[in-house]
C-alpha cells in the first residue's frame, strides 16, 4: 500500500500534466470554427488562432513594417547589392520567351495608340507608306535593341551606380507605395487556418513537444509533492 502512495500519484500527476499541455496545444488551432449548442457558442470554439486570426495578421503586419521591412533595413540591403549581378538578372528577365511575347504585345498596343493620337493626315501617310504596318512586324527586333541597349547601358558602373543612388532616395516613398502592414496582414489573414497550424508546427514542433514534456514533468513532481505531504499527515 505504501508502494502505492508513492507511485500512483507522480504517474498520474505525469499524465494530467502532459495531457493538459498536449489539450492546450491544440486548442490553439481547434475547432477551427466555432460550435453552437442550443444557439448558444460553447465556450473555447474556435480554438484561439482561428479566433484571433485577423488581430494576428494585422500584427504581424505592424511588426514587418517596423521591424523587418524598414527603409534602414533595404539601404543596409542595397549597400550589399552585387550590382553586376543585378543587371544581368535584369536582363535575363526580360529575355524570357513569356516577358518578350509580353513586351511586344505592349509595344504594339503602345503604337496604336500613339497612331490613333494622330491627326487624319498624318495616319494617311503612314498608312500609305505602310510605315504602322512595317513598325509591328519590326516590334520583336525593336524589343531585342531595347534590351540590348539597357543591357549595355547596365554595364557601366557608373550608371549602376546612379541607378542604385537613384533607388535609395526613393525607398521611403517605395514602401509608402506598398503598405507593407496591409499587404502582410491581408496574406497572412487569406491562409487557410489547416495551412497556418502546418506552418507553425513545423516551425515550432520540437519546441511545443517539450512544452507537452515540461507539462508532465511538472506534473510528476506536484504527484511526488503531494504523496509525501499525503504520507507525513497520516
Amino acid at each position: 500500500m505504501n508502494v502505492l502512495l508513492f507511485v500512483v500519484p507522480p504517474i498520474a500527476g505525469f499524465l494530467i500534466g502532459y495531457l493538459t499541455n498536449v489539450l492546450a496545444i491544440k486548442m490553439l488551432f481547434r475547432p477551427l470554427k466555432e460550435i453552437r449548442l442550443l444557439g448558444i457558442r460553447l465556450p473555447f470554439t474556435p480554438g484561439i488562432l482561428p479566433r484571433q486570426r485577423k488581430k494576428l495578421a494585422v500584427n504581424i503586419g505592424e511588426m514587418v513594417e517596423r521591424e523587418l521591412l524598414t527603409a534602414e533595413v533595404l539601404r543596409k540591403r542595397l549597400e550589399n547589392v552585387d550590382l553586376e549581378n543585378f543587371a544581368h538578372i535584369v536582363c535575363a528577365f526580360l529575355r524570357r520567351e513569356d516577358i518578350r511575347l509580353e513586351l511586344e504585345s505592349k509595344g504594339r498596343m503602345f503604337l496604336r495608340n500613339a497612331m490613333f493620337k494622330l491627326n487624319t493626315v498624318q495616319r494617311l501617310v503612314l498608312s500609305a507608306g505602310q510605315y504602322d504596318q512595317t513598325l509591328e512586324d519590326k516590334m520583336p527586333q525593336i524589343i531585342d535593341d531595347l534590351v540590348c541597349n539597357l543591357e549595355n547601358l547596365l554595364k557601366q558602373e557608373d550608371i549602376r551606380k546612379k541607378l542604385m543612388g537613384a533607388v535609395d532616395n526613393q525607398v521611403e516613398n517605395i514602401l509608402s507605395s506598398i503598405d507593407v502592414k496591409t499587404l502582410v496582414s491581408d496574406r497572412i489573414d487569406s491562409l487557410d487556418m489547416l495551412r497556418v497550424e502546418r506552418i507553425i508546427l513545423d516551425v515550432l514542433s520540437n519546441q511545443l513537444k517539450w512544452v507537452e514534456i515540461f507539462g508532465g514533468i511538472i506534473g510528476f513532481f506536484i504527484g511526488i509533492f503531494q504523496a509525501g505531504l499525503t504520507y507525513l499527515l497520516r
